[in-house]
């Protein structure tokens, strides 16, 4: 628990931690919410896979209908379905959700920050305007914020885009293997004044130091407040990557594999924990990308236990 004063502060938080026994067999539903756009309006931002990336994790999470949960409540919104708009109305997904349920949001696509000092992280929706940001993308505080104030008590949210940005027009970002495309927004830093041809002019270096820093999370002050474990593809200095050979991506082929097989299940107890599932998609991303992409965890929701039944 933690209080805000009237300028955002928040206090020191004092924190309790209360054990009881789970009763066998399923335990409440699952309610899942994806977002994936490949098909933006200006065709220079399109991706192969984001959109397949919600519809195919959708159905990974709906095995476990009657086996790990009651019941699997499904919505996902893909391409031009994916506005601002749309965001803010579908927190009404998990009006009837119960405390003891699950809830999981997924978003694939493009994911940047503004080019001002104050480098406000923002998910690419298909209608984006990329000389109005601020006026036609997705804050990180309207994605997180569909998790905040809701019933359930285990929430997680899962991201599967480029978390850094480009840091500045010249940066080159590390070389891509055959068949693998990253999720970058060079396109939204090259376009200007509608031509798509002059480069935008970089923020000072000083003025957004933390891209820099390997292990900052975009989300780690707002995850405190919605009280949801964060899963971000990436680090915050390095792209997310799509396979031609996976179809979808990187991130999101090791979050199937580990729900739709028994490769997580490392103890080989029947189910995939948290844990499990954290150590198998990390080492398995990197693996896949020859050590380019390392997916990331907040550091304030550790203690959240959430397990998936293995499927052998």
């Amino acid at each position: 628990m933690s209080a805000f004063d009237r300028a955002g502060v928040e206090s020191l938080r004092d924190v309790r931690v209360i054990e009881r026994p789970l009763p066998a067999g399923p335990r409440g539903d699952l309610w899942f919410l994806g977002f994936g756009v490949s098909k933006y309006r200006d065709p220079a931002l399109n991706l192969d896979f984001a959109e397949k990336d919600a519809k195919d994790l959708a159905a990974a999470f709906a095995r476990a209908r009657g086996v790990g949960f009651t019941d699997v409540h499904v919505a996902t919104y893909v391409d031009d379905q994916v506005t601002v708009a749309r965001l803010r109305e579908a927190k009404a997904f998990f009006a009837s959700a119960k405390v003891d349920d699950v809830a999981v949001v997924f978003v694939a696509g493009h994911g940047t920050h503004s080019r001002d000092a104050a480098a406000d992280y923002f998910f690419v929706t298909h209608d984006v305007d990329v000389r109005r940001l601020r006026d036609t993308a997705a804050p990180f505080a309207l994605v997180e914020g569909l998790l905040d104030g809701i019933q359930p008590r285990r929430k997680l949210l899962f991201l599967d885009t480029c978390e850094s940005g480009e840091r500045d027009v010249d940066w080159a970002p590390a070389a891509a293997t055959a068949g693998q495309k990253a999720r970058t927004t060079r396109a939204l830093v090259l376009a200007a004044a509608g031509t798509g041809s002059t480069p935008l002019s970089p923020p000072r270096a000083r003025a957004r130091p933390w891209l820099l820093a390997r292990d900052r999370l975009i989300d780690h002050d707002l995850s405190r407040r919605s009280g949801a474990l964060v899963f971000a593809a990436s680090r915050g200095d390095e792209l997310s990557w799509e396979d031609d050979s996976l179809q979808n991506g990187v991130f999101t082929s090791a979050l199937r594999a580990a729900l739709e097989t028994s490769a997580a299940d490392a103890d080989r107890d029947g189910q995939v924990s948290l844990d499990e599932l954290r150590a198998f998609v990390t080492r398995t991303v990197a693996a896949r990308t020859g050590d380019k992409q390392h997916p990331s965890v907040d550091h304030d929701n550790l203690a959240l236990r959430v397990a998936w039944p293995t499927v052998r």
